[in-house]
């Protein structure tokens, strides 16, 4: 079970550090919720549903795992945009776990169209 917990939070956390990493390449700005159009949140939805495909237990520890990649790779690569103790921390912190959210929708819908689809065989 911890084995399966790890593996689950892993996936998800090299998810949302992917969408930080991408971000650059795919929409031109080097942190993705400054770039034009849905590609933060689309991205978002996209890591979620594939997290939820593949690894369709441990729902929260793919929340947590999808923000704190993200977390984690902002503040180890871009160490600009969240300087140490700057009061931005708690701010980036804040709309992560907000934008998150949107990665829990895309893991549930992920694990229910799993789940109806084994159904249907």
């Amino acid at each position: 079970m911890k084995r399966e917990l790890a593996i689950s939070f892993l996936f998800s956390f090299m998810g949302g550090a992917m969408v930080w990493a991408l971000s650059p390449f795919l929409s031109g700005q080097v942190e993705p919720w400054d770039a034009k159009g849905f590609y933060y949140s689309a991205a978002l939805l996209i890591v979620g549903l594939i997290v939820g495909l593949a690894r369709p237990k441990h729902i929260w520890a793919h929340y947590a795992g999808i923000m704190l990649g993200q977390l984690t790779y902002m503040l180890c690569f871009l160490p600009g945009s969240l300087l140490p103790g700057s009061l931005l921390i708690p701010v980036g912190v804040a709309f992560l776990a907000a934008y998150s959210i949107i990665a829990l929708a895309g893991v549930a819908s992920g694990v229910w169209f799993r789940r109806v689809s084994r159904v249907a065989r």
